[in-house]
């Protein structure tokens, strides 16, 4: 590895108050896209937090840049001898090409250096959404660049894709704020970045994966590739030894507690596993440290307070969880009883509650060790809600008193009572927009009120959902999640099983039919197999079935996101030929299938 980028000076940052060496900052943009102005509707330390991204690259060590800001995720590069690594590429190609620009505007020579790999540090949109900003399929093709990643990524991008993306997309939505205006009542930042950028995510697969330990050199730098589960599964850091740096992914969540569970939704994630990855990154001894989110630490003593404290939250979590679990307690009074960390842990500036909160993830703790029952069996078949609901309100005396009592809660200040209390007559009657509006404003004023960025969003989305902001607002169903790319980058048989979860199991009760796809453009055949509320995907031919399609893969595409609606059209238009069975034959059978949903799910007026 020969030196590199000598004669480009020092620029610290003092600006907002940081851990470690002071910043190196070799591009400042001069903007910040978090909302950074102190206002009464948002706590001091969630402005504090929100000026700590400001949107700039920082310089760590000799060939290490970090761009921070830009988006809700960094993009680091690491300068090679012959081209430029790429880790991470944030949500946003607009963002990643932004990010892009500004760093060879840094030094001219980075411009004239090939972009030689791209690293997804795991699956997480935002951190591979933005790659088609540095590749493409052509350069692939050539093996001019390549995607690095963990081998079990891809099986989580097609559980997301095809599965649970359009539940995932409504409440990363909710999460992350993106449907609310940016200021004082709206969305201040991300917690782990600015804002999420809102645009089409792409995605290329990777084209070379590892499952432990990747040592290897990449543009004349070497790379020592960990695996590293933590707050996904999937996770790799990476070690330069040479420089002195650890590329800590989002094992660090960046300047903000963990989120050891994550609202929108998630498997499992294991404190367990996750602070034992930080022990082992502990063992590097690094000089420096760039995480995917918030901005870089230097100093080794530093780096290794950082560590020492993240895993010991996260450790502490887990064990109070545990601790309390065996002494009987459930979900919720685990939140009560372990409402924070110890003070200490509390007041360290890399542990604010801006991101994860302890009493969401002692939650997550429960139910991943013992599942969602409680041990009473009143919760094994209880009353729906919707019942549950009518006979509280009736044995209080009926509706209008319940509706005099919030009210009286919103005087008082009682938020939450006041929330509950109009949540039962939401359950009544969705259409009762007085109790809506009363639990908006109750859901509302707890979101001014609280310091954690998932939680102010949920609140404020949830606020503006009751209120009827988003009864006619389109609704894809997957977002980034389900793009095209991500698509086309799965295995066929794989994309097919997202209409497993899309049969009407009352509708095809007594229906019991084969169709078979035959993709033209590659002579492959599929066959879809409805058995009675089921629906097998089959990766062959099958005899004597009752329908054939012939059709392109394009086609079936198009097809796949609304089998119900699609097929009619394609027909009609001659892009698919119905080569075995009836019309009558095929309309029943697709007829098994929900259409897809045009709005957002309820999540709070329900």
């Amino acid at each position: 590895m020969t030196p590199c980028c000598a004669g480009l000076s020092r620029q610290p940052a003092f600006d907002a108050p940081h851990i470690g060496e002071p910043l190196d900052v070799a591009f400042d943009a001069g903007v910040n896209l978090a909302f950074a102005i102190a206002a009464p509707t948002v706590p001091p330390r969630l402005t504090e937090h929100s000026r700590r991204m400001a949107q700039r690259i920082y310089r760590v060590a000799e060939r290490v840049y970090c761009a921070v800001g830009y988006a809700i995720a960094n993009i680091i590069f690491v300068v090679g001898d012959d081209g430029v690594v790429v880790i991470d590429t944030t949500e946003a190609v607009s963002a990643a090409k932004r990010i892009y620009e500004d760093f060879c505007a840094i030094d001219p020579r980075h411009a004239q250096l090939p972009v030689r790999a791209v690293v997804y540090t795991h699956n997480h949109t935002d951190h591979t959404g933005g790659v088609r900003a540095f590749a493409d399929e052509a350069q692939i093709a050539a093996g001019s660049v390549e995607i690095i990643a963990h081998s079990s990524l891809m099986e989580t991008v097609i559980n997301n894709a095809n599965l649970v993306a359009p539940i995932l997309a409504a409440r990363s939505a909710y999460s992350f704020g993106t449907l609310l205006p940016a200021g004082a009542t709206g969305k201040v930042n991300a917690g782990i970045g600015p804002v999420l950028i809102a645009e089409a995510a792409s995605f290329l697969a990777p084209t070379r994966v590892f499952d432990d330990t990747l040592d290897i050199v990449l543009a004349g730098v070497r790379f020592e590739f960990r695996y590293a589960p933590s707050e996904a599964d999937d996770e790799i850091v990476m070690w330069l030894p040479d420089l002195g740096v650890l590329l800590s992914a989002e094992v660090i969540q960046g300047e903000c507690l963990a989120n050891v569970h994550t609202l929108r939704g998630t498997r499992y994630r294991d404190p367990v596993r996750w602070y034992r990855t930080i022990d082992m990154m502990r063992e590097f001894h690094a000089a420096h440290m760039v995480p995917a989110h918030g901005r870089p630490v230097s100093g080794e003593a530093a780096v290794a307070d950082v560590l020492s404290v993240y895993r010991d939250a996260i450790q502490f979590i887990h064990d109070q969880a545990i601790r309390y679990m065996n002494r009987g307690l459930t979900q919720d009074e685990l939140a009560d009883a372990i409402p924070s960390l110890p003070p200490h842990l509390a007041q360290h500036a890399w542990l604010g509650e801006y991101y994860g909160t302890v009493k969401h993830s002692v939650r997550q703790v429960y139910t991943g060790q013992l599942g969602w029952f409680d041990g009473d069996p009143a919760s094994l078949d209880p009353l729906s809600r919707g019942e549950r609901a009518r006979r509280t309100v009736d044995m209080m005396n009926g509706t209008e008193a319940v509706r005099a009592a919030a009210r009286v809660a919103l005087g008082d200040g009682d938020w939450r009572w006041a929330a509950e209390l109009a949540t039962l007559l939401v359950r009544l009657d969705t259409t009762d927009n007085d109790a809506r509006t009363i639990k908006a404003e109750a859901l509302r004023e707890l979101g001014y009120r609280t310091e954690n960025t998932n939680w102010r969003n949920w609140y404020l989305s949830a606020a503006r959902e009751l209120e009827h902001a988003y009864d006619e607002l389109p609704f894809a169903g997957g977002g980034g999640l389900a793009s095209m790319d991500v698509m086309r980058a799965q295995p066929l048989g794989n994309v097919l099983q997202r209409l497993c979860v899309c049969v009407d199991p009352v509708v095809s009760a007594d229906v019991h039919m084969t169709l078979v796809l035959w993709l033209t453009d590659r002579d492959a055949t599929f066959t879809l197999e409805l058995r009675k509320g089921v629906l097998q995907v089959h990766e062959r031919p099958w005899p004597n079935a009752h329908l054939q399609l012939a059709l392109n893969t394009a086609a079936l595409y198009t097809m796949l996101r609304d089998i119900a609606g699609q097929i009619p059209e394609l027909l009609q238009e001659g892009t698919v030929l119905l080569e075995r069975g009836t019309p009558d034959q095929l309309r029943t059978f697709i007829g098994c299938f929900d259409r897809p949903s045009r709005r957002l799910p309820a999540l709070a007026a329900r």
